[in-house]
C-alpha cells in the first residue's frame, strides 16, 4: 500500500484489533484513534493500535484517506452525518458493522458523492474473557474473512484500495452485495435458535 493516513473511530475491540493490524503490517501509515470515551482512547493509545488518539471527530477524519468506523450499528449514522461535510474528497469510507442494508442507505444518503464508501464487517471474534481494547489482538485478523460490500457509487480505484487495506490487515477480502451479505449473517445469528428447536423438536 501507498502511505495514507488512517483514522478509526471506534476504539473497542473491533477497532483496536484493526489498528494493531495495520502497525503490524509495517506498512507506511499513520494511524489515528478517536472514541467518545476517553479512557478507551487511552487505552488503545497505551497498546500501541494507533498512533495518536484525538478527541476531536472532525479533527481525526479531515485529513483521513481512509476512515474506518468501527462503532456500535446505531452510531454509524451519527457519525457519517458529525464528519461528512470534513471528509477530503476522494477518502474511503468503511465500517464493521454486522449489518449491511441500512449503513448502505446512509452512506449514499449523507456522505458527498466525491467520497466512496465500502462498507466493511470482518469476521472475527473475541474468545477470551477480557473485553474491549484490552482484548484488542492483530492476530484476530489474520486469515480472517473480511467481507467487503460496496456502495453502488463506489470508485473502481476505492475498491482496490479497501482491498489492498484488509489484504494488509493479514485477512482475505470478500465482496458480495448488501442483501446476500445479510441474508448471510441473519443465518448465522439465528443457526443456534434453529439448532435448539431441532433438537427439542427431536426428543418429544
Amino acid at each position: 500500500m501507498a502511505k495514507v493516513n488512517v483514522t478509526i473511530v471506534g476504539l473497542g475491540f473491533v477497532g483496536s484489533s484493526i489498528g494493531l493490524a495495520v502497525k503490524a503490517s509495517k506498512a507506511d501509515v499513520k494511524v489515528i484513534g478517536h472514541d467518545k470515551e476517553p479512557t478507551v482512547a487511552r487505552k488503545a493509545l497505551k497498546k500501541g493500535a494507533v498512533d495518536k488518539a484525538d478527541w476531536n471527530l472532525i479533527s481525526a477524519c479531515e485529513q483521513a484517506d481512509i476512515i474506518v468506523i468501527a462503532t456500535p450499528l446505531m452510531a454509524v449514522k451519527e457519525t457519517m452525518e458529525a464528519i461528512a461535510p470534513y471528509i477530503k474528497p476522494g477518502c474511503l469510507v468503511t465500517d464493521t458493522a454486522t449489518i449491511k442494508g441500512p449503513v448502505i442507505s446512509w452512506a449514499d444518503e449523507i456522505l458527498p458523492d466525491e467520497v466512496n464508501f465500502i462498507g466493511g464487517n470482518p469476521i472475527i471474534e473475541n474468545t477470551t474473557e477480557i473485553t474491549g481494547a484490552d482484548a484488542a489482538s492483530a492476530e484476530v485478523l489474520k486469515d480472517a474473512l473480511y467481507c467487503l460490500i460496496p456502495s453502488p457509487k463506489a470508485s473502481g480505484s476505492s475498491m482496490e484500495l479497501a482491498t489492498a487495506f484488509v489484504t494488509s490487515l493479514g485477512a482475505r477480502p470478500y465482496f458480495l452485495a448488501a442483501a446476500e451479505h445479510d441474508g448471510l449473517m441473519a443465518g448465522v445469528e439465528h443457526l443456534p435458535f434453529v439448532m435448539a428447536a431441532t433438537l427439542m423438536a427431536t426428543f418429544r
